[in-house]
């Protein structure tokens, strides 16, 4: 990627305006906004593939490259939770490479069927997952142009829309075709690991308990074979489900080795990423009841490097208002345990600031009991930090809605 950019600075003064500068620009944008989904930082993801996909419209209107594009926004969305979006976005892939084709033969179509599947059963309607995953199954045997991967794809899905329906016998053995082809094909990697784990916890609610061992188990042993940064969507899950079944001293046993693989990981990283948040949650978890002080002082004041980093990052300004609100409470918390008065005190004016401009920019959409524990709570903090004219503003307020608060009340009892 800093090839790729060198050579478009390179070729930016005389090219910057003809077609196939601006369709490499295009390129470019695409693939930064994947690797920054990848990496997890969807607002920044977002970015690149609007801009991108606003180029390839222009020049290309219809095309197999705007396609993707369109897929990879609604990937974004899909995980951010705005699942309309996703569907609108995942749709217009679908018509749009239909359109192309002039029929369903191309391989890209059983994906973008799949990708509408992903939403229905994010909305909980899980027979119409099931409807496109088995579309999306069948036509990609007609075609014989996917692969056998693919096949794989969509009896994992379909596997984890039958187990939200809790029908485990149909998702186990949708489960085991997904495991036993990408077992297969692919031996010891992410998707494979994925699989053992699904695999996992449909046998334990089967009540298979040495099933789910086993395949817990398996998926453990291959989460650890894998490089630093080639891990499964799911090795935190697998980490999380493995202990829970596990007795006594194999538990204990487990948890140590759970946390000198977490330790890796964390030294393995070179840079920040919001990924990786999860890294050092887990290692403070296992901390919590098997560390040494100094090893536990030690990842406390790590974590509370990494969280201020969150914070300050311009890839995560636009995260949801709780995501950002719980960076800011983990920070809090841990300046109060690492009694970093100082800084604590920094931060309770950030969360006095941040409070305060989502009071002003979305107090129409809150529900009652949201503005009264917003108001709550910049009043503790405007007390404590000694500001008059804002504790003044604010009582002013909070009596208003205090007041609008006890009137509904008051006439709800007298309807009753």
């Amino acid at each position: 990627m800093k090839l790729a950019e060198i050579s478009l600075q390179m070729g930016f003064k005389n090219l910057k305006d003809s077609r196939s500068y601006r369709l490499a620009q295009s390129t470019y944008l695409y693939a930064e906004g994947e690797i920054y989904y990848r990496k997890g930082s969807l607002p920044r993801a977002l970015m690149s593939l609007y801009r991108s996909l606003e180029i390839m419209e222009e020049l290309l209107q219809s095309h197999t490259i705007a396609t993707r594009c369109l897929n990879a926004i609604g990937n974004c969305h899909n995980r951010l939770g705005n699942t309309e979006e996703a569907l609108k976005l995942y749709t217009r892939a679908y018509e749009m490479r239909k359109k192309l084709s002039g029929s369903k033969n191309h391989l890209d179509l059983p994906f973008y069927r799949g990708q509408i599947g992903t939403v229905y059963e994010g909305q909980k309607q899980y027979d119409k997952a099931i409807q496109c995953y088995q579309e999306a199954l069948e036509l990609s045997k007609e075609l014989k142009l996917s692969g056998i991967l693919r096949l794989a794809l969509f009896h994992r899905n379909i596997a984890n829309a039958y187990a939200w329906k809790r029908d485990y016998e149909n998702a186990y053995k949708a489960a085991m075709d997904a495991y036993e082809i990408r077992k297969d094909i692919l031996g010891d990697h992410p998707d494979t690991a994925r699989s053992a784990f699904q695999v996992g916890l449909i046998c334990r609610n089967l009540d298979d308990f040495d099933g789910a061992e086993e395949f817990l188990a398996e998926a453990w042993r291959i989460e650890k074979s894998l490089e630093y940064g080639n891990h499964s969507e799911v090795r935190d899950r697998i980490v999380q489900s493995y202990t829970s079944i596990l007795p006594g001293e194999g538990k204990k046993a487990f948890q140590s080795e759970a946390l000198e693989f977490y330790q890796r990981l964390w030294v393995e990283e070179e840079e920040f990423s919001y990924a990786n948040k999860s890294i050092i949650d887990a290692i403070n978890q296992l901390l919590d009841s098997s560390g040494d002080r100094k090893t536990i002082k030690k990842y406390e004041k790590e974590a509370l490097r990494f969280y201020e980093m969150a914070w300050k990052s311009p890839d995560l300004q636009q995260l949801p208002y709780q995501e950002r609100m719980e960076i800011l409470q983990n920070i809090l918390y841990l300046c109060k345990k690492l009694r970093q008065k100082e800084l604590l005190k920094k931060y309770e004016g950030e969360q006095l600031q941040f409070l305060e401009r989502q009071w002003e920019e979305k107090k129409e959409e809150m529900t009652t009991q949201d503005k009264v524990d917003i108001l709550q709570t910049i009043q503790r903090l405007v007390e404590r930090h000694g500001d008059e004219r804002r504790r003044e503003k604010y009582e002013i307020i909070c009596e208003v809605i205090y007041s609008y608060c006890f009137a509904i009340r008051t006439a709800s009892i007298n309807r009753r």
